[in-house]
């Protein structure tokens, strides 16, 4: 699962599995789809907040440290993905329905604010997710070429980071690179964050099918460079799960 600091738990493509219409109202209220995930991630991560500072107590095990960390360490359950999905959409109805008045747009508001709490009290109840040492969403890695046998090919690369306990963040946008006759595929991952000793490669020839090309991580600081062809390795995953969950009730307020 990624780290709420992670990005948007949603993209549009996600939004319309709950209203299918969502980008033809956007469209004619003019109104940024992407920047209405990113508010509606940044308000659920400051009510996430504010339900740690107010109710973890001992059963937290970053509490001394929750001001300073924020939610850094926060693990975007299934539960917590639908409520930012719901709440993204009651955003961006409460934008039509001030930019119109329209009385479908305010049922609409209504409606999604209703379902926004139910799914925000699921989300709670469920327990929000913690890990004890977070690896962060790695960035997109700087794909290059070297001289070598190969032939050319357009590759399609995820790296994730991994750390010393073998925890492995979520994997990166995927990124493509054509390579050309008489050179091979390198892949130099960018930034790594704190906690994160190694990195892991997952490549193919169709964005949609990656697979693991390092059994083991390679240290952080090095490259990958694809010698042969390309290994039938596992799948992508989803990032870390939950160490431990704080578990609200109906009284935790909204931030």
């Amino acid at each position: 699962m990624a780290l709420l600091t992670d990005g948007s738990p949603n993209d549009t493509a996600a939004l319309q599995v709950y209203e299918m219409g969502i980008l033809d109202v956007a469209a004619t209220e003019k109104i940024d789809l992407g920047a209405k995930l990113g508010l509606a991630t940044e308000e659920i991560s400051e009510d996430v907040l504010n339900i740690l500072l107010d109710h973890a107590g001992r059963s937290d095990p970053q509490s001394t440290m929750r001001r300073a960390i924020g939610v850094s360490d926060v693990v975007v359950t299934a539960q917590m993905k639908r409520w930012h999905a719901l709440h993204t959409l009651e955003i961006v109805y409460r934008d039509a329905f001030s930019n119109q008045l329209n009385d479908r747009y305010g049922v609409k508001v209504r409606e999604y604010q209703d379902l926004s709490r139910q799914a925000r009290d699921v989300a709670i109840k469920f327990g929000i997710g913690l890990v004890n040492a977070p690896i962060p969403k790695a960035q997109a890695p700087v794909l290059s070429t070297t001289a070598g046998a190969g032939q050319a090919t357009t590759y399609y690369v995820e790296v994730s980071w991994v750390s010393a306990l073998g925890e492995e963040g979520a994997p990166s946008d995927v990124t493509a690179l054509t390579t050309a006759d008489g050179t091979v595929l390198v892949v130099s991952p960018a930034n790594p964050p704190a906690g994160a000793t190694g990195f892991k490669v997952y490549a193919g020839v169709s964005a949609d099918k990656l697979a693991l090309q390092t059994p083991g991580a390679i240290p952080a600081g090095e490259s990958f460079t694809l010698t042969g062809a390309l290994a039938a390795g596992a799948a992508p995953g989803n990032g870390q799960t939950p160490d431990t969950y704080i578990i609200g009730g109906p009284t935790l307020r909204r931030g």
